[in-house]
């Protein structure tokens, strides 16, 4: 008799026990409205761990490469601009064809310049007397006349050949204009020994 009863009992207590699991399960019931908005939040769904394992990726990041070639660009043609363009070395050396100019009337003088292209002397082959140390900055052009420091000649490259500026003689204000010559120095006449003011 007390065999028969333990299969019935092995029976009800597994019963019981698959009903436990059951229930244990299943969700309780929250006992007010701020308990369940709390549990909701805090509870983790049932794809909870499936949907952490799926997230979507991250999207790629930008790459700077196109950037810093993009500026390495913007630095070369500035470099170019500045090198070529805007610091053209202009060469003084060599014979010019000046004409000074004030009104009417008109003085043509050749000029040589000796030197580098930054700084050396230039000599008249017309006039014996004017002579003296040039300067060159950029596209300026200074000379100063040894004999007479009063004189104030000053211009600038308009192009690698060709040259403009004044020359102020004590007020006496002479326009010139300056072009390099083609014909050597050696076909150019001997400078005169007369000593005038440049230009007469």
């Amino acid at each position: 008799m007390i065999k028969k009863q333990q299969k019935w009992i092995a029976l009800f207590v597994a019963l019981t026990f698959m009903w436990l699991l059951q229930v244990s399960a299943m969700p309780v019931a929250a006992a007010g409205t701020s308990e369940q908005v709390g549990v909701a939040s805090a509870e983790q769904g049932p794809d909870f761990y499936e949907a952490a394992g799926h997230k979507a990726a991250p999207p790629p990041k930008k790459s700077i490469l196109p950037y810093v070639l993009i500026g390495v660009g913007v630095v070369a043609v500035a470099a170019v601009l500045i090198l070529v363009v805007f610091k053209t070395s202009y060469d003084i050396t060599g014979t010019w064809d000046f004409v000074f100019s004030k009104g009417s009337d008109i003085e043509n003088n050749n000029i040589v310049f000796t030197g580098t292209k930054a700084s050396g002397n230039f000599q008249s082959m017309d006039v014996q007397a004017d002579f003296g140390p040039y300067t060159v900055d950029g596209k300026n052009v200074t000379m100063t006349f040894t004999l007479y420091p009063e004189i104030q000649c000053s211009g600038q490259f308009t192009g690698k050949n060709t040259m403009t500026g004044t020359l102020n003689d004590e007020g006496d204000l002479w326009n010139w204009t300056a072009e390099r010559s083609m014909a050597s120095p050696a076909a150019k006449p001997v400078p005169t020994a007369q000593a005038k003011r440049f230009p007469r």
